[in-house]
């Protein structure tokens, strides 16, 4: 082989390494402060899970955080709910976007979008986990979502047999930088809005015969709990991500 083409693969090789992902899929700015939802109600928890994306997410996000009125989490989360919440929904017909039971993954969707709008930041998308492969396809939605600057916001739903008995939003700043193709779960470090804390659990792959629910392991947040009469179990529905 020619010295010009051993050349050409060390280059090669250097700019490859370089650019390959390495060590966890991680939110850009971690060291922000989190949002508590408690800082003005227990239903708010989408808009709180919203404004710890943008303030934990890259530079885009975190200047449309810093373009919300209000100098505490109390009166930003007060603006989001009243101008943002206050809208009607694109997805329920005569409901506006947030009532006391809180905010829908489509409309807290669509309430990013707007909060980021003159930001130059990419704009969310909704995902909902379906299928076989719904473990996977949704771990690499995540870990992309992270690498564009967006910490992901994810629906929870505790389900009671086939009954919703409750749910909660959450805001995901670390998954793996890999995931094995026989993996069955993976670790995440998330932040909960209800008390604005930082915390670990995992998520994993439950399969069926057409489709694979992804549980959610999250010791310190039991969501729904307490409701539930049997074996109650909490699930990973909604990913709220940068594409």
């Amino acid at each position: 082989m020619s010295r010009c083409h051993w050349s050409f693969l060390a280059v090669a090789s250097l700019f490859l390494s370089q650019c390959a992902p390495t060590g966890p899929a991680q939110a850009p700015h971690p060291e922000a402060k989190p949002v508590n939802q408690l800082a003005i109600a227990g239903n708010a928890c989408g808009p709180a899970a919203a404004l710890n994306a943008l303030r934990h997410g890259s530079a885009p996000y975190q200047a449309a955080a810093h373009a919300v009125p209000g100098d505490t989490d109390q009166r930003q989360l007060r603006h989001v709910i009243l101008k943002h919440g206050g809208t009607w929904s694109r997805h329920v017909p005569q409901r506006y976007r947030w009532s006391r039971r809180g905010i829908n993954a489509a409309d807290l969707t669509d309430v990013i979008n707007e909060l980021t709008a003159d930001h130059a930041a990419p704009r969310v998308q909704l995902r909902i986990p379906s299928g076989i492969h719904a473990f996977h396809d949704s771990y690499h939605a995540l870990a992309r979502s992270l690498r564009r600057g967006f910490p992901p916001v994810v629906g929870l739903r505790r389900y009671d047999g086939v009954l919703a008995i409750d749910s909660h939003f959450i805001t995901i700043l670390q998954v793996p930088d890999a995931l094995d193709s026989h993996a069955t779960e993976f670790p995440i470090r998330y932040l909960d809005p209800m008390g604005g804390r930082v915390l670990h659990g995992t998520i994993r792959a439950q399969h069926g015969k057409q489709h694979t629910q992804l549980i959610a392991i999250l010791p310190q947040t039991p969501v729904g709990l307490q409701r539930g009469k049997g074996s109650s179990q909490l699930v990973m529905d909604a990913l709220i991500v940068a594409p």
